[in-house]
C-alpha cells in the first residue's frame, strides 16, 4: 500500500524530536508539559558568520513542513492545536529572540528580552540544557506566562 508523502512526513515527525524535554510553560495558571524539542540552525542575526540555533519546545510533535515556519507554528497555537516555546540562542548562548505560543495570547509574546534565559551547552551539532524565564511574563493584553525546560537536541543543518 502506498502511503502519500505528507503522510509518511508526518509519521517521522516524532523522529526528528529528540530527548523529551522535561518542563512546562505556564499560561494564565494552565500548566501544559512540554513533551518535545526540536533544533535547527539558522544564519546568525547578529553575527552572519556565525550560526544561531532555534531551540522549538512543543507539548505536541510538529509536522516537518511546518517545524521551522513561525506563522503556521502561531496559527496552530491560536487554533489551541499547539503549545510552544521557541527560542534563537547565538553562538555565544545568549537568548537573541523568542516566541511563545498558546490560544491565550492575543498576540503571541516575541521578541528579544533578558528575561528568556538559556543556561547549556551549545557546540552547532547538539544544544542541551535550560531554557526558563526569570520569573512571571506580561503579554500583550495582560496575559501572564512562564516557562522553564530541560532538554537536549541535535541541531538539524540549516536550509
Amino acid at each position: 500500500m502506498k502511503r502519500p508523502l505528507p503522510t509518511i512526513l508526518a509519521m517521522l515527525s516524532p523522529l526528528l524530536a529528540q530527548t523529551p524535554p522535561g518542563g512546562t510553560l505556564t499560561v494564565s495558571g494552565q500548566t501544559i508539559k512540554l513533551t518535545q524539542a526540536y533544533a535547527y540552525a539558522v544564519e546568525g542575526f547578529f553575527d552572519k558568520t556565525k550560526n544561531d540555533t532555534v531551540v522549538l519546545l512543543t507539548d505536541r510533535a510538529v509536522p516537518p513542513a511546518q517545524l521551522r515556519d513561525r506563522f503556521a507554528l502561531t496559527r496552530l497555537a491560536e487554533e489551541g492545536k499547539l503549545c510552544f516555546v521557541q527560542e534563537t540562542i547565538d553562538a555565544s548562548g545568549q537568548v537573541v529572540n523568542f516566541t511563545v505560543g498558546h490560544r491565550a495570547f492575543k498576540v503571541s509574546p516575541s521578541g528579544g528580552s533578558t528575561e528568556h534565559r538559556f543556561e547549556g551547552k551549545l557546540d552547532g551539532r547538539t544544544i542541551s540544557g535550560k531554557v526558563y524565564t526569570r520569573g512571571p511574563q506580561d503579554a500583550f493584553g495582560g496575559t501572564k506566562y512562564d516557562y522553564t525546560a530541560t532538554f537536549s537536541a541535535t541541531v538539524q543543518p540549516k536550509k
